[in-house]
């Protein structure tokens, strides 16, 4: 299991958070928007307001990859960077301070709001503390200019701690809920990976019992037909049988060190019985009109495929949904259905962060020479596909 593998609710919290954001900027977006409307007599145009809807249009522009697109980081990014390019035009923007007696605030007080937090969720914590540090400097720095209202130094000092720390607080819940979403993450991965090494030696268990009668019923063959031997031509037979036991037993001896191919029968076998531990509930059945084996890589890529579709639907489904797994084999292949009736979604629009599909499913059944399908709409459940033929 890849550590690309293990951010299924990383990636969710991620999007969760960073909706939240964006919904919270829309009305700090307009509470900014209204004071930048009171100060506008006091500031250049039209400078102030080309910046001020370049600042509008990067919270637009993450709003909508969190909420309708790929929920990227970059928007969040660019949009706290931008704070600085605010505060450095500041004394170009600005014709005339209304008062000096330190209760002129600039609009850009509230503007920032939204980039304190837009860095403490798109950054890593040391850049964040210092993204917070440079940017609490800067900004008292130019408060307590004329320019800024003429602010004292216990109002600098006292604004700087209040906004560092209410903003840190928000970061230390961002990071809280980070890492109790990595750790869900570690725990379902290493529930499937336990799933999938107990499937491997459950399918290959069968396989070397299946191995073992055969060789017994082979060496049984040979004594017996020494036993009975009455000829020097049942002489010759009974070697050549002792000889094919012997040939038998050390290829297996071999065979130790190398994984073997699995009947597909006991491969589903295998499946059925991993996914019943993750879900007691689910019905499943097989069909096999073949018995061609399948080598240890086809096995393992298989059934790691088909737990993390069943973990998936299991997330995302929802409480009430119930599934079923059917497993057929015929004509050289292998087919492999997962069918919930759940929430469903639209797979055109699963976010590059939806790991657990692209790299989990898709990829892993790909790097054997498979095929993965997957039908869903929003309300109509889901159903997963994976493919795979000997030819």
């Amino acid at each position: 299991m890849t550590n690309t593998q293990a951010t299924f609710a990383t990636a969710r919290i991620n999007r969760l958070i960073g909706r939240a954001l964006a919904a919270a900027s829309v009305l700090l977006s307009v509470e900014s928007g209204l004071n930048y409307s009171n100060q506008a007599q006091y500031l250049a145009q039209p400078l102030s307001w080309i910046l001020v809807s370049i600042l509008w249009a990067t919270t637009a522009a993450f709003t909508y990859t969190f909420w309708f697109g790929s929920a990227s980081y970059i928007y969040l990014r660019i949009h706290a960077l931008y704070m600085f390019i605010l505060l450095a035009a500041w004394p170009l923007m600005i014709k005339e301070v209304p008062t000096h007696d330190g209760s002129f605030y600039p609009f850009l007080w509230w503007a920032f709001d939204t980039g304190w937090v837009a860095a403490a969720i798109s950054f890593r914590l040391r850049w964040t503390i210092t993204y917070f540090v440079l940017l609490s400097i800067g900004t008292q720095f130019i408060f307590s200019l004329p320019i800024g209202g003429s602010h004292t130094f216990t109002q600098t000092l006292t604004d700087a701690l209040f906004t560092v720390l209410t903003n840190s607080s928000i970061a230390v819940i961002v990071l809280m809920l980070r890492s109790a979403a990595n750790k869900t993450d570690m725990a379902n991965a290493e529930a499937i990976q336990v799933a999938v090494l107990e499937a491997k030696a459950e399918a290959e268990s069968n396989e070397r019992q299946r191995l073992d009668a055969l060789i017994h019923d082979s060496v049984l063959t040979a004594l017996i037909s020494a036993a009975n031997s009455k000829s020097e031509t049942d002489s010759r037979l009974v070697a050549d049988l002792a000889a094919n036991a012997l040939d038998r037993l050390a290829n297996l001896e071999l065979s130790g060190e190398v994984s073997a191919p699995v009947l597909c029968g006991d491969l589903f076998d295998s499946i059925i019985a991993a996914a019943k531990r993750l879900d007691p509930d689910i019905e499943a059945r097989k069909e096999c009109q073949t018995h061609f084996a399948v080598s240890h890589e086809t096995s393992a890529a298989l059934t790691e495929a088909m737990l993390q579709a069943l973990h998936n639907s299991q997330m995302h489904a929802g409480l009430k949904a119930k599934r079923e797994l059917i497993l057929k084999a015929s004509n050289d292949e292998l087919k492999l259905v997962l069918k919930d009736n759940g929430k469903g979604f639209r797979p055109n629009r699963v976010p590059k962060g939806r790991l657990g599909i692209r790299n989990s499913i898709i990829g892993r059944v790909q790097s054997v020479g498979g095929r993965t399908h997957i039908v869903s709409a929003p309300g109509q459940g889901a159903t997963v596909v994976l493919e795979w033929s000997k030819k």
